[in-house]
């Protein structure tokens, strides 16, 4: 009797580990655009103010939208390599627009503001959540404006930037996953104001529990301000599409609001490599839906119908 159980827990768990490795999915990070790559390396802007040398890297090769990117700006002095102390750095991005009838228009988007990034004077780490493409540098582009301060000079510059539009998993097309670009930004409505859902950059995801953190913002001014909103409830469920869309054995992650930080944060737990799509439900004080819908079932009684909001991930 005791061999037989043993027997049937080896068979058990190889099957287990035979159905779910990362070598039986057929999503792999070199299968994306823009994958979600760890460290941000790629050089996208560079530009010259004076005798200043103003870059801003990322983890993508070009900018895309909608998204939460993360940068890092990087301020040199040519004259003098060991002119490293910088101060009072900040951002602030800008959407222009010119009308077919010549009529320009300008709006901001949410942004994490810059902050020194450990150890260094002179580079300075943020995010910004692009939410719609721009793809003309003279009509229709994004301008990137940078403000910092070296031995009581003030520096101040601005880098102009397309923004080309996002493509990403269409969840009627399962091999949409193959070629698309990462989702980190969200837009809904509430009460008709336009809100967004941003996922803060990880740098690297693990099989295990992961932090993360997300950001809601609120639209206002005309699109010039977006306030944290801390008053609603934000739940991720974790799926992979192209393995029966299993999800994890904590089943739906909820995120708890920090009032110090203003992120909904919560442990995500990936069971595995690959392609992760995580289903976003974004509910009121009182329990009602607002953005996304729970995973639901399919004809067959399976939960394999994924709502419309979502983030993801392949690592």
């Amino acid at each position: 009797m005791k061999k037989f159980i043993y027997f049937a827990l080896t068979v058990f768990a190889l099957g287990l580990a035979t159905s779910c490795t990362s070598d039986d999915n057929s999503i792999s990070n070199d299968d994306t655009t823009n994958p979600t790559k760890t460290d941000l390396t790629i050089k996208v802007l560079e530009q010259k103010n004076d005798h200043y040398n103003i870059a801003i890297y990322s983890n993508v090769n070009e900018f895309y939208a909608p998204s939460t990117t993360p940068i890092i700006v990087e301020i040199t002095d040519a004259t003098d390599a060991n002119n490293k102390v910088f101060t009072d750095v900040s951002m602030n991005i800008m959407m222009h627009m010119t009308m077919p009838n010549g009529h320009k228009k300008s709006h901001s988007a949410p942004i994490s503001q810059l902050k020194p990034i450990a150890g260094s004077s002179n580079k300075f780490e943020g995010e910004i959540m692009f939410s719609m493409a721009g793809m003309d540098i003279e009509k229709n582009f994004w301008e990137i404006e940078i403000k910092a301060k070296n031995k009581d000079k003030n520096i101040e510059t601005k880098l102009p930037t397309t923004v080309r539009n996002g493509q990403f998993f269409d969840r009627n097309d399962i091999n949409s996953i193959k070629g698309s670009d990462r989702k980190t930004l969200e837009t809904f409505n509430i009460d008709s104001e336009k809100h967004f859902a941003a996922l803060h950059h990880v740098s690297k995801f693990i099989v295990g529990k992961n932090n993360i953190a997300v950001s809601i913002y609120k639209r206002e001014d005309n699109g010039m301000r977006f306030p944290e909103v801390g008053e609603l409830q934000v739940s991720i469920d974790p799926r992979m599409p192209d393995m029966a869309n299993h999800g994890v054995l904590d089943g739906v992650i909820k995120l708890n609001y920090n009032s110090t930080t203003k992120q909904y944060e919560g442990k995500l737990p990936l069971s595995m490599t690959g392609y992760w799509f995580l289903n976003l439900v974004i509910k009121d004080q009182a329990g009602n839906i607002l953005a996304g819908q729970p995973v639901g079932l399919d004809a067959d009684g399976k939960e394999t119908v994924n709502g419309d909001k979502f983030f993801d991930l392949v690592f």
